[in-house]
């Protein structure tokens, strides 16, 4: 039976791995200002707002938005 400890190094080692791969793109943030006066705010009073960017590379055709 393998050592316990053995699977932790790996797990550890697999996520290290992992974080040092990931790559962040700054990705702006627009706040919809003209919404608020129509009522649509967030649960904090705050203008909604959303971040969204176009695909490049191998996703060219794809997008990412994040509602916040």
């Amino acid at each position: 039976m393998a050592d316990p400890r053995l699977g932790q190094w790996i797990c550890s080692a697999l996520g290290l791995l992992l974080l040092l791969k990931t790559e962040g793109l700054y990705v702006g943030m627009t706040l919809l200002e003209s919404a608020v006066a129509k009522g649509a705010v967030c649960l904090d009073g705050s203008p909604p707002a959303y971040h969204w960017d176009k695909g490049f590379g191998s996703g060219i055709n794809s997008w990412l938005v994040h509602i916040e």
